[in-house]
């Protein structure tokens, strides 16, 4: 009879994480291409904007409108920066995850090897006993072949 893994449980739990870390990677990667994208985004809009502005500009225009202009690019450019800074956070949050996902992949698949090892070892250790019981069967069979023959 074969005997079974004993850090099954352990290989289990680490699959789990590993599972685990799967998911949070996805999750990961997916923010931070939304937050890429929001940024990108308000970049446009920013670049779009100004260009209209500027084309607003060459028919002429009054101070209040430049001072309005002014001040909403401000506050355009404070968004980009915070969306840029969420999106370096985002970047990194994902890498962070990868690292993760990594360390529980080679920690899943450690057990794996050993797993295997033991598999290998099993399989080993069942055919030797086949290969055993073979042989004494024959030895046995041969014995009593030769004993009868000598009878007669």
């Amino acid at each position: 009879m074969t005997s079974r893994f004993s850090l099954q449980p352990v290989m289990d739990l680490a699959r789990e994480g590993a599972d685990a870390a799967t998911v949070r990677l996805g999750q990961a990667m997916q923010r931070a291409m939304d937050a890429d994208k929001q940024l990108k985004t308000l970049l446009d809009y920013r670049e779009e904007y100004q260009a209209r502005f500027m084309s607003t500009v060459t028919t002429g225009i009054h101070s209040g409108a430049w001072h309005n202009f002014h001040l909403f690019m401000a506050k355009l450019d404070a968004g980009i920066d915070s969306a840029r800074a969420q999106a370096d956070a985002a970047r990194e949050a994902a890498k962070r995850a990868q690292v993760h996902w990594q360390e529980q992949q080679r920690k899943l698949k450690a057990y794996g090897v050993l797993s295997e090892r033991h598999d290998r070892e099993q399989h080993a250790l069942v055919a030797k006993r086949e290969q055993r019981e073979t042989d004494e069967h024959a030895a046995n069979s041969f014995t009593r072949n030769s004993t009868a023959n000598r009878l007669r």
